[in-house]
Formats: C-alpha cells, sequence, structure tokens
C-alpha cells in the first residue's frame, strides 16, 4: 500500500495541490479532486488505484474547463492545448481531451480557418491571413482545405473587390498621383494582400481618373 505522506497547495496556483505518496512527489492535482476523494495525509490506498482515481478526476475537470474556454469563442487546436497545459494538466489528459473535442467535433482547424477567413478578408490579403491563422497554431494544410471549401462556393473576384474598395478607402480626397498611388499599394501589400490583387486594385483606380 502507498501512503500520502503530504498533500501541499502550489504557490503558483492556489487552486491546486501537490501530492507527495511514501515522501516523494506524485501528481499535481486539483483541490476539486482532494476534496471529492477525500485525499488527506496517512491516507494509504494502493498506489494503482490512487493514481486511477486522479487520472480521472483531472480528465473530467480538464474536459469542462476546456469546454468552459471554447463557449466563449472557437478556439485552434494549439490555443486549447496551450491553454490546459498552463493550467497545469499533464501532457497525456490534455491530448486525451483534444481527441475527445476532435472527436465531438468542438475543436475543428478547418471549420475555425473557414470562419476566420469570412470574418477578416475584407481588411486582410492571403498572406496575411494565413500568417495570422499560423500564428495560432494552425497547419497549413488545414488553411488550404478552408480556403478550398470557401472557393466551391465563391470565386476569386470577391477578393478583388476588398482590395479595390480598400484602395478606394486608401486614395479618399487624396490627389491620383504617383506617390499617393505608391502608397496606396504600400498599405495594401501591408495587408497581405497579393501583388496580382493590388495591381487589378490599382489598375481600375487608374481607369476611373
Amino acid at each position: 500500500m502507498a501512503k500520502i505522506t503530504l498533500i501541499e497547495v502550489q504557490k503558483k496556483d492556489k487552486n491546486r495541490c501537490s501530492v507527495f505518496v511514501d515522501n516523494e512527489f506524485f501528481a499535481g492535482v486539483s483541490m476539486e479532486t482532494v476534496i471529492k476523494f477525500h485525499l488527506k495525509e496517512g491516507l494509504e490506498l494502493d498506489k494503482k488505484k490512487l493514481g486511477e482515481i486522479i487520472y480521472t478526476s483531472e480528465k473530467e475537470k480538464a474536459l469542462k474547463k476546456a469546454l468552459d474556454y471554447v463557449s466563449k469563442t472557437l478556439k485552434t487546436k494549439r490555443q486549447m492545448k496551450d491553454y490546459l497545459l498552463s493550467k497545469g494538466y499533464l501532457e497525456e489528459i490534455v491530448f486525451n481531451v483534444l481527441d475527445k473535442l476532435a472527436e465531438y467535433g468542438i475543436i475543428d482547424d478547418v471549420s475555425y480557418c473557414v470562419r476566420y477567413i469570412e470574418s477578416t478578408q475584407k481588411k486582410y490579403g492571403r498572406k496575411l491571413i494565413e500568417f495570422k491563422l499560423m500564428e495560432k497554431g494552425v497547419k497549413k494544410t488545414d488553411i488550404l482545405k478552408a480556403y478550398e471549401m470557401l472557393s466551391e462556393n465563391k470565386d476569386d473576384i470577391d477578393a478583388v473587390d476588398n482590395v479595390y474598395n480598400l484602395a478606394v478607402k486608401h486614395m479618399k480626397n487624396k490627389e491620383r498621383t504617383k506617390e499617393n498611388y505608391a502608397k496606396t499599394y504600400r498599405f495594401l501589400a501591408q495587408k497581405g494582400f497579393l501583388f496580382e490583387e493590388i495591381e487589378r486594385a490599382i489598375s481600375k483606380l487608374k481607369e476611373e481618373e
């Protein structure tokens, strides 16, 4: 039998405790787990059973924490992983929760990309959108899948129209000079739009002079 020799509140997170068994660190657990299973110093349990109790409870708590987190806004797989790890959960538990969320369709990076692209494509170009998505931990293959899904119902006219509308706003009340066109070009490039899209938008502006 194994004996719990110390239960100590963690300094960095007062809602978690470090459990020591036979004078050696065994696991970090939530305060809720300690209370739920009446864990206390001097308690003797089979070490395997103690591990199962802690693992099951922590997994359930991590899943609930993940569902609360994702209920506010959609999250990428990496964002969820980083969040759970920052809460002190073991990697094994985190990956178990991620698999469960993916199984239920709660975490889906392709769907996340589709929504992100739809909400940002009027102000950012594809290059910048892809960069921002990869910063969030999304794989390039998932980004490409999202664009493929969107392109099934739309064509590249939307992207050109977005660039043109931004160019019009940027050129508003400005003289149609070579210098101002160059400034508008740089502005659109910083937004991540493709060279061809910017060229077509600027050309359209010049045709209207």
